[in-house]
């Protein structure tokens, strides 16, 4: 009896040491063909594109992340561009942001319906604020407030470029749009706008008592390890590729990255963006953020809400709280793209199929026609990926 289990055992154990050096391999050989076909795709876009470099990000139903690059991140020392090289976050910031309101939201400390004016009201400025007294908390997340952009104040532009070492204060960003007029009544129109962000980054400093950085690296990066995203707040940005621009809208160099030094200080995006990060950083935030690990369900369902872009009522895609959502034949998909001069960035998550993806580039849509598709861009290695999942 005792020698046949001792067989039956070593037979399983057999079976077992099989299994193990006969599948394994094979997944391994699966997910480097994979890699590989993602890495072919992502050359042929930087060849027929002529972007300087990319990187891409992709991280599986399983959390398994795939990060490669493909170019260059420097065209004069042409040096390699690195899957770990950082670039600008651009309006992706403001996912982070409209995180952290909801999360204030659960927490009971403010409400998405309460007036904007609510925590301005000792300020002289703010009776001055286009549609003031009728901005709400949820407003301000969805552009549906009608404030002008202070960023394309004729102005705000001369100035950055003459002053680049410039640190501005939040209000110095608001006074830009004071006395202007509205782009639409308050809740009946839909407009991008950064200077939406900007009052919210002060909301949430009001509300918290600390900065808005301080405050996202205690609630967000620090706890969910986002060890190479950071603030965007000083010229020079430790593993900042080059970036490339042309001159409008500010008139900057074409390379904007000199000597390790952006050309002016890009502290002034701030919470309408104001973070330098990767593409695998990006990919595992949409992954968390849209699976509901960083917000209750509840709190994601509210960010979900949209309203169409074209007429500004609700809508099952279009823009909700921070969160640009696209109808796909891959099934609904949830993510923001950025920019910022010299770079472009865009995350995605697919709910359908549970993986997340992840595209930045070193140059702008002023330099590059081709930089203006980047959720089509992204939309290239969908297929790949699906097909990877289902094979």
């Amino acid at each position: 009896m005792k020698l046949a289990m001792k067989r039956r055992l070593f037979f399983f154990c057999f079976l077992v040491l099989v299994t193990t050096l006969t599948l394994y391999p094979g997944d391994d050989i699966k997910l480097e063909k994979f890699r590989q076909e993602l890495h072919e795709q992502l050359n042929r876009l930087v060849k027929e594109t002529t972007f300087p470099g990319a990187t891409l990000a992709v991280v599986l139903p399983n959390d398994e992340c795939i990060n490669i690059a493909a170019g260059v991140s420097d065209l004069e020392s042409k040096a390699e561009m690195k899957p770990g090289s950082r670039i600008f976050s651009g309006s992706i910031g403001k996912t982070f942001v409209a995180a952290i309101v909801l999360q204030l939201v659960e927490e009971k400390k403010l409400s998405l319906d309460d007036k904007v004016e609510t925590y301005f009201k000792h300020c002289q400025w703010f009776p001055r604020v286009p549609n003031g007294s009728k901005l709400t908390i949820r407003m301000l997340l969805n552009h549906t407030g009608g404030l002008p952009e202070h960023i394309l104040s004729d102005e705000f532009r001369t100035i950055i470029i003459k002053t680049p070492d410039r640190v501005y204060k939040p209000e110095e960003l608001i006074a830009y749009i004071l006395d202007k007029k509205p782009v639409h009544e308050a809740g009946n129109g839909w407009s991008y706008s950064d200077t939406d962000y900007i009052f919210l980054g002060m909301i949430i400093e009001k509300i918290t008592g600390h900065t808005y950085y301080d405050e996202l690296k205690k609630r967000i990066l620090g706890p969910f390890g986002f060890a190479h995203t950071s603030p965007a707040n000083r010229r020079e940005l430790e593993g900042l590729a080059a970036g490339y621009t042309g001159k409008e809208p500010f008139y900057f160099p074409r390379k904007v990255l000199v000597d390790g030094k952006y050309v002016v200080n890009p502290q002034f995006e701030w919470t309408g963006g104001g973070l330098v990060t990767t593409s695998l950083d990006l990919a595992r935030w949409a992954k968390m953020l849209y699976e509901g690990k960083v917000i209750s369900p509840a709190s994601l369902e509210k960010m979900l809400q949209t309203v169409d872009t074209q007429t500004e009522k609700p809508n099952n895609f279009g823009y909700g709280l921070g969160v640009q959502v696209w109808e796909s034949e891959a099934g609904v998909i949830y993510g923001h793209g950025g920019i910022f001069p010299g770079y472009q960035s865009q995350m995605e998550y697919l709910p359908r199929y549970k993986f997340s993806l992840a595209l930045q580039v070193n140059t702008d849509r002023t330099v590059s026609e081709q930089a203006k598709f980047m959720h089509k861009h992204v939309s290239m290695f969908i297929p790949l990926v699906i097909r990877y999942l289902e094979g």
